[in-house]
């Protein structure tokens, strides 16, 4: 009966953690994502290893104007987030602009587009990944 207890406890605390750690990530994540920008309602997040990186998938509509905002868990670390087109061609990274968390952009015609994610950290701990993307009111 004791084992299953602990069991329980580890369960419970190893939830907290995490929903706490997720509540940290949208918290500065949200930093860059304020007036005059709305969230599209979207997480796009991903546990990965440094220098793996994680791929998202979405759809900006012509004449919007966008933002992109992302962070990471490992304060060591270098967000480097990359957008590209259907023909995989870069259209911005964050990669030659300092890592800035944020990018304002606006396309003249609807895309698909392919995000890819990953932080780069000399501890190679895993970590987690959080972007948002907003767009003008």
């Amino acid at each position: 009966m004791k084992t299953i207890y602990f069991f329980v406890i580890i369960l419970v605390s190893t939830a907290f953690t995490s929903m706490a750690q997720d509540n940290a990530l949208m918290t500065e994540c949200s930093k860059y994502l304020q007036s005059p920008f709305v969230s599209d309602g979207q997480e796009y997040k991903a546990e990965v290893n440094s220098g793996e990186s994680a791929e998202f998938h979405t759809t900006f509509y012509s004449g919007n104007h966008y933002r992109i905002a992302g962070v990471s868990n490992q304060k060591d670390s270098q967000l480097i987030f990359t957008v590209y087109d259907q023909e995989n061609r870069v259209l911005f990274t964050n990669k030659k602009h300092g890592s800035t968390p944020y990018w304002d952009f606006e396309f003249n015609s609807t895309l698909n587009c392919t995000i890819k994610a990953q932080y780069i950290s000399k501890t190679k701990k895993p970590g987690s990944i959080l972007l948002l993307i907003g767009f003008k009111q």
